[in-house]
């Protein structure tokens, strides 16, 4: 499971609106920068929901693939 769909898991409310406007995922084809939370090389860029804590990397360690 991808980090897009660990993170809908996790907050089955997201919208692709939520997407365009609060949260940004990138995947620079390399390791992720240290502290992001990450699944492979995706991850976390930016959250800045209103209403949504951003998660934390023990949150979507614990989502099954």
């Amino acid at each position: 499971m991808n980090l897009y769909d660990k993170i809908n898991s996790l907050y089955d409310s997201l919208t692709n609106e939520d997407y365009i406007k609060y949260i940004c995922l990138r995947n620079d084809m390399q390791t992720p920068p240290n502290g992001k939370i990450k699944v492979g090389n995706d991850y976390i860029d930016s959250w800045s929901h209103p209403k949504l804590a951003k998660p934390t990397q023990a949150q979507i360690d614990a989502i099954g693939d």
